[in-house]
């Protein structure tokens, strides 16, 4: 059967997702150090022959799986924002909300991506600052358009973007830490709140609990 460009394309694209997705559960069992290129292709399925026509390495792997990873965070979060039909005040702890959520789903892969690769490797651990300082430009921006609206008080976009991503961080790593069954998302109306009155955002707590129930309400749908 004749099989055109696009075809094979696809089909290229679909087996490395599989061996990213595959390699996920992997590492998320085994650890970063544990695991071992013979562990993911035995568990994928395929040769190891396969493995190196996509991935030059582990170390290569892993760092595509990062980035898969981070684009799934992305997508997520950019999902719940609707600039023109929802307030500052509801965008905002959409986002926050969304983001906690991802975290809960993907835990034991972010737990070895946080805790373990990034303390292993001097390199990777430059990868997730340099995404960090991203997240914190691009919350710099978020910053600057809220000084347009009353009553929301930012005297500097930057230090308040490294404040939230600083507080952000340090909740995931603590809860990644734990073994405390107590969900992420639980602690998000506490996130939310804090970062809300940092920023002199009116709000009322009903509507802020309102817009949590929601988000996780289409997240679940959306992601079951």
């Amino acid at each position: 059967m004749y099989r055109t460009k696009e075809d094979t394309q696809k089909r290229k694209d679909e087996k490395k997702q599989m061996i990213l997705d595959t390699a996920a559960k992997v590492f998320s069992q085994k650890g970063y150090h544990n695991t071992t290129i013979k562990d993911i292709v035995n568990e994928a399925s395929i040769s190891v022959g396969s493995f190196y026509f996509y991935f030059k390495s582990k170390e290569d792997l892993f760092t595509e799986l990062y980035w898969s990873i981070v684009k799934e965070f992305d997508d997520v979060t950019n999902s719940v924002l609707n600039v023109e039909h929802f307030t500052m005040l509801k965008n905002f702890t959409r986002v926050m909300i969304a983001a906690l959520w991802m975290y809960e789903r993907k835990r034991e892969i972010t737990r070895i991506i946080l805790l373990e690769a990034a303390a292993a490797d001097p390199a990777f651990a430059k990868l997730e600052a340099d995404r960090m300082s991203a997240c914190a430009r691009t919350m710099a921006e978020w910053f600057t358009r809220f000084r347009q609206h009353d009553g929301v008080y930012i005297p500097d976009e930057m230090v308040a973007a490294l404040t939230y991503a600083g507080t952000f961080n340090c909740l995931i790593i603590n809860w990644l830490s734990s073994d405390a069954k107590e969900s992420l998302t639980s602690k998000g109306y506490a996130f939310c709140v804090y970062n809300i009155q940092a920023l002199r955002i009116p709000f009322e707590e009903q509507a802020v609990k309102s817009y949590i129930d929601e988000v996780l309400s289409e997240l679940e749908k959306r992601y079951k």
